[in-house]
Formats: C-alpha cells, structure tokens, sequence
C-alpha cells in the first residue's frame, strides 16, 4: 500500500493513533486500531499515514486489502501472502494449519499489521499476530459492536472542515486560478460535502480540465441529474460503486429505509421521523433498522443538547444515491412514495402542534389543536424542552413545509405553518416566518376553494405578523386588513371574532409604529369592543383583555394617558407572571418598564428594575428581539440618568442583536451610537 498524496488535515486522529500506540506498547499490549467511517471519507488514507510514522520500529509489515467486492480475499488467502512474507518454511493447506503457522511466525516477531476494508471482528482476530508487540491497524465501513467486545479501539473519521476541503480540492491548482475562482471552488467543495474520495475525483476532472475551468465544472454538477454520476474516474463511477456495494449488503427493510430517508428534505433527522417513512407494521423495529444502517455507516448517530430523541445523520452525497434509488419504479412503486412522504409530513405537524401547545395557548384553527394532540412536556422546564426540540428541527421545518407543498397536500401546509407560529416569532426567525407562512397562504387559498376561509384568515394574520416584525408596514397592513375583511364575511364565529379583534390590536401596533397615535388607541379601542362582545369565546376573554392591556400600555402612554397606562401594564404583568407564556411574561415586565420610564421622576428607579427584570427573563428564554428592543430601552434610560458607560455597553448590545436578526433598527442605532462618539 502506498501512501496517498496528498494528504490533507487529520492531525489530531493521527496524534490519537500513534499516541495510544506508544502507550500500549510501553504496557507490553498490542494495540489493535480499526479506522471507521462512510465510503470515501479518507480512513485508508489516515491509516497509511499512521503506518509511515510506525514502520521503522517494527521488524516487519504485513499489508493486505480484504476488499469488499465479489474479488473480497478470504481469511485463508491472506493467511498465504502473510506466511509467504514472512518466509514460512511451509504453508499448510488447512486453515487451522496456517494459523498454528502464522502465529509461531509472529510470536517472535514485532509485526506491524496493516488491513485495509475488514467486514468482520471474527476475520481481524483470526489475523491478529502472536507476540504483545505488535501492532493492528485496519479500515472498515462498518461500525460493529463485535470490535469494542473484541476490545479494538475504533478512530472515527469524519468528512474534512469546509477550509481543508477547500484545501484538498485545490491542492496542485495553478494559483491563479483559485484566486480567480475561489467562491466556485467553495461550492463545488460544499457539493462534494467535503468527502475527500469527491474531492480527489473532482481535483482530477480539473486538473485534466475534462470539464473546462472551476466555473464551468460547478454549472455540470449544479445542472446534473445525478451527481453522484459525476464523480467518474477513467469511465468509472468510482463514488457510486462505493455506495451501491454497502446497499446490496442490506436486508430488505434496511433497503426500504435507507431508500425513503432519501426523501427526507434535510440531512440530519430525529429518529421519530425516520420510523414514519416506514410501514405502519414496521414502525417499531426502526430503532434497530436504524442502527443496522449505523452499522454500515450509512448513517451515523449524532447529539443535540436537551433533545430527548435519538438523532442521525446522513452524508449528502450518500442521501442523493438513496434519492436516486427511491425515485425508480423498480425499487418503489409511486403511490408508496407520496404514501411515506405524507407520513413523514403528519408526523412533523404532530411534533410541531404537542411543541406549540407548550409555548402558547393562543387559539389556533388547525384540527389537531382540538384535543388531538397533548401538549408535549409539562413543568418548569417545558417551555425550555419545546423549544430545544424545535430548534434542532429548525432546518429541517421550513422543507417540510416546501415538501409538502410541492406534494400538494394543502391541508397539512397550512396546519404546519400555523403551528410554527410561536418558535418561529420567539426565536426572531421572521425569514422563515415569512417564507413558510407564504406556503401556508398559497394551501390556505386552495383550501378556500372548498369553503373553508379559517384557514386563509389564519394565514393573512401570520402573514401579516411576519412582515410587521420585520418592519415591512405596508406589506403588513394589507394582510391585517385582508384578514380583518375575511372575518367580517365569517360573521358570528367565535373564533373567527377572536381573530378579528386581534387584527385590530396587530393594526395599532402598525399605527403607532408610524406615530399615528390617534389611530393606534382607535384600534385597540376597537378591538376591546370585540373582547367585550358576548360571542367572545369565554376563554380567552382574560388573556385577550390583558393582551390588550400590555399592547395598549405604551401607546396610551405615548398619548399622555399615563395613570391609564401604568395601570394596564400592572394587570398585564400581574397576569402574565402565573401564565405559561413566558414570552408575554417578559414583554408584559418590559412594557411596564417602558411606560414608567418615560414617566420618569419617582417611577424612573422601578423601570430600571423592570427593564433589568425583563432583560434577565429574555436571556432566560432565547428571545432575541425582544432582548434587543429592551437592551434599547434601559440603556438609553441609563444614558439620560448619567450611567453612560452601561447605557452605551448596553446599546452597542442591542445594535448586534438587531444586526444579527437583520433588524433595520441596527443601523439607526449604530448612526446613533456614531454620533455621540
């Protein structure tokens, strides 16, 4: 074996390696090493490296190639190259013969053993030297639980960091043209997934320029069919046969799964949503189906801090061979695909709706809101837990909801993008809000078609929302008064006259942010008329008053009416603090504090209190927006009462936030902060 050039990155598994190589040795134990990892990711490479530090401390090195075709060499063949090499005086004909051999040859030996693509622990420990001194280095695809029994130490190899795939790709490049053409390089790079087997076949394609320059190779792999059909040495799909020679090595419904996670729209998913690509009947193997998949590391498990589910994830260029393979009839029939595809999206919607029903009890349209769905945690900690699984799941939710729009299955859109509501606003993420709720639109208007107009109230409304957040006001406004429209011709509805009186407190919000005081109290007013109204559904009647009570409070502030602000901010915050919104918990204290801080006299040292208070709830909960607006508020209440080095640390604060959220407020701040040096 020779070793490969050139070789890029890996400094810390091969400082592991030849570490616990020295230290076992020193303990008169032989070190038994197996390099693990997906097809293509570099492991015989990091193992050749290892040996060409090794190899002069030992008296000989025995190097094969097990080989995972249908030329695979058996443990009885390899036994003959090993005594062949070793200068046996005979070569047994038996496999029991060999090994009693093998094993009086290596007893008085140091042998440096070096196996490349082992499927078995059964066939490394029929190989495995005689004397304590030696040393084992092998490569496999599989990750088997045989190794750690046998006692092997496994050296998981992952894919290369974005830079030394960079690296990797453009190594022997002429210079000039990877300045002129790095961003090219970057993408073609991030095509590759950062898998040293693509990125050395690429590498080739253009150092022949097979496919022209860097530009022009990127446009063939961005226009492919298949991109794994592009990564073709000398007419071989060298990439491919890799992956194909793992899947025919599966069991039927190993194959079925790993086909359908080619229809998951992200790479990295929990294992709930692995389980609904499957049959119903086979659902509860997927736990096992999954770790056979492991096992032959086509997946790999991976953690998510406070996630309570299992989660994996697969390679993209290993994803798009089981998406090529999902895709052909011979291997699944269509109306299994849409079947699993719709699976896949109920099952986020009802792991998106037990989340939403944690973070909020505002009323919500979607069917499984009514009683379908438990919420999913309860206690101190829920709020914390729904968010952290929505988190995790946040790359994937957005695709889901494109997948199931492209799939047509319109009711589920809609629902999805109603649930999504709470996270989405909380966590500032309003691109998503908008791109998502855009989705949900378009299926509500379909869903319209037949009758129901709630779901396209709902959408216009969040829709709406999205946009006022983002301070896009006219965009906003059209879709609060297209809402507010829809619920007049819904008429009596309960939760359609809840809808609408929260459209009037959305377009006050978009009043005063245009300082049109008057009509800004014209709404609320408006909207308190609705809470009033008998034909408001009961339950919500408190929240909704306190609702306006904490919405209200700034803008009657803004038009002198300070006692009546001060006391609908006390109710707001008397409220909230026992609701299980801690969300409007926090807004409510922040609220509060910013009436009495323009208020200012005897109510400036409880608005600062307040302001503190809300600012520590903020940080608590992950609610960016909200943290920024109020590090706004008490910093320049500081800032008038002298504490300028707090109040300017606090504003330089909220200017990142604003920044980071791609808030326009940032850049007014930043001129502020400019301007008083």
């Amino acid at each position: 074996m020779s070793v490969p050039r050139p070789f890029i990155d890996r400094q810390d598994e091969r400082d592991q390696v030849l570490g616990e190589v020295e230290t076992a040795r020193a303990a008169g134990e032989q070190g038994v090493f197996v390099f693990q990892g997906i097809g293509g990711v570099g492991k015989t490479a990091l193992m050749l490296w290892c040996v060409q530090q090794l190899v002069s401390s030992f008296d000989v090195v025995l190097d094969v190639s097990m080989g995972a075709s249908a030329e695979a060499k058996t443990v009885e063949e390899i036994l003959d190259l090993f005594l062949l090499k070793l200068g046996a005086p005979m070569v047994p004909p038996t496999r029991d013969g060999k090994q009693v051999v093998y094993r009086a040859e290596t007893a008085r030996r140091n042998v440096l053993v070096v196996i490349d693509d082992v499927d078995t622990a059964e066939s490394l420990e029929e190989l495995l030297p005689a004397s304590t001194g030696s040393v084992v280095l092998a490569t496999s695809r599989q990750r088997l639980e045989a190794f750690e029994l046998a006692g092997f130490t496994g050296i998981t190899v992952d894919v290369l960091g974005k830079g030394f795939g960079v690296e990797l790709l453009t190594h022997k490049l002429d210079s000039a043209v990877v300045a002129e053409a790095s961003d090219d390089l970057e993408a073609i790079a991030e095509l590759c997934g950062n898998l040293p087997l693509a990125l050395a076949i690429v590498r080739a394609q253009l150092r022949s320029r097979r496919h022209g320059g860097p530009a022009e190779l990127l446009g063939r792999l961005r226009s492919a069919k298949s991109l794994l059909a592009e990564f073709v040495v000398d007419e071989k799909l060298e990439l491919q046969f890799v992956y194909e020679t793992s899947y025919t090595k599966l069991g039927e419904r190993e194959r079925k799964l790993y086909r359908r996670l080619g229809l998951h729209p992200g790479s990295r998913f929990p294992e709930w949503a692995a389980a609904a690509l499957l049959d119903e009947d086979e659902r509860g193997d997927a736990p096992g189906t999954l770790w056979s998949l492991v096992r032959e590391t086509l997946i790999s498990e991976i953690t998510a801090p406070g996630v309570a589910s299992r989660r994996y994830e697969m390679h993209s260029l290993i994803q798009r061979h089981a998406r090529g393979l999902v895709c052909q009839p011979e291997h699944e029939h269509a109306a299994d695909v849409r079947r699993a595809q719709r699976s896949l999206a109920e099952a986020y919607l009802e792991f998106v709706v037990g989340r939403e029903l944690v973070l909020s009890s505002r009323l919500r349209f979607g069917p499984l809101f009514d009683g379908v769905v438990r919420p999913a945690y309860a206690g101190v900690d829920a709020y914390s837990k729904a968010m952290a699984d929505l988190g995790a799941e946040r790359a994937n939710l957005h695709r889901i909801v494109a997948m199931a729009s492209e799939a047509g299955f319109v009711e589920l859109v809609w629902q999805l993008a109603e649930a999504l509501v709470t996270f989405l606003f909380h966590r500032g993420h309003y691109a998503d809000a908008i791109a998502v709720h855009s989705y949900g639109l378009a299926a509500a208007t379909e869903v319209h078609k037949s009758g129901d107009a709630r779901p396209l109230l709902k959408m216009h409304a969040e829709l709406g929302t999205a946009y006022f957040a983002v301070h896009r006001h006219a965009e906003a406004a059209e879709h609060f008064d297209q809402a507010a429209e829809l619920a007049s011709q819904l008429g009596a509805d309960p939760a359609v006259l809840a809808t609408l009186a929260k459209m009037f407190v959305w377009k006050g919000l978009v009043h005063r942010r245009l300082d049109e005081q008057d009509a800004a109290i014209a709404a609320m007013e408006r909207s308190a008329a609705l809470v009033s109204d008998p034909r408001f559904p009961e339950r919500l009647r408190v929240r909704e008053e306190r609702l306006l009570d904490m919405n209200g409070a700034p803008i009657l502030a803004a038009v002198g009416r300070i006692a009546e602000a001060i006391d609908a901010g006390e109710r707001a915050v008397a409220h909230f603090e026992r609701d299980a919104d801690r969300a409007n918990h926090a807004k409510s204290v922040a609220n509060l504090g910013e009436v009495l801080a323009g208020a200012g006299g005897e109510h400036r040292p409880r608005a600062e209190s307040l302001l503190r208070a809300a600012l520590l709830l903020e940080e608590e909960i992950g609610i960016p927006d909200f943290e920024a607006c109020t590090c706004e508020l008490l910093g320049t209440l500081l800032n008038r009462e002298g504490d300028t080095e707090e109040g300017q640390l606090l504003l330089v604060r909220a200017a990142k936030l604003y920044e980071l959220l791609a808030d326009r407020r940032g850049e007014a701040l930043r001129a502020r902060l400019d301007e008083s040096g």
